[in-house]
């Protein structure tokens, strides 16, 4: 079977209202509900290597696209990366994640969605559709940012 086969028949999988299940797919859903953050395809690969499994880069992708596609992952673009992470709430919602370690919580932002509709309606817009990730650091690495901070400070000071 050919790349552009294998492509299609994925593609195929996706649309069906019942895609058939596979040893991969298993794995990678139960990779990424054991993950509190976003993953790349290749740090989700390395997961399954660790663990004895032999699964392809490409096979994941594949899976993970189709996964997306169904709504069963949240997908965020990052530094030219594409991340997923299982979806736990399927209603339109937004993210914070951790900068440094990549801890993510999904979070609603009450008056949001209405604020963008407005604003879109008085610009005249329609069909308008947004993303919003939120960035920072999460309390155990904003401590020890601090924490690093401090003791980089009282060695200078020796």
């Amino acid at each position: 079977m050919t790349d552009h086969d294998r492509q299609q028949r994925d593609e195929r999988a996706a649309q069906s209202p019942n895609p058939r299940i596979t040893r991969p797919r298993m794995l990678i859903e139960q990779t990424l509900s054991e993950l509190s953050r976003f993953a790349t395809a290749q740090e989700i690969t390395d997961i399954l290597r660790n663990r004895g499994t032999r699964i392809g880069t490409t096979t994941a992708y594949r899976n993970l696209q189709m996964m997306a596609g169904q709504g069963k992952l949240d997908v965020i673009h990052l530094n030219g990366e594409t991340l997923y992470r299982a979806c736990v709430d399927h209603r339109h919602h937004h993210h914070i994640m951790c900068r440094n370690c990549g801890k993510t919580i999904e979070i609603e932002i009450p008056g949001l969605e209405q604020w963008i509709e407005q604003a879109a309606t008085k610009l005249h817009y329609v069909n308008v559709a947004h993303e919003l990730e939120i960035y920072g650091l999460c309390p155990h690495c904003a401590r020890n940012a601090v924490e690093g901070a401090r003791n980089n400070d009282e060695q200078r000071n020796r």
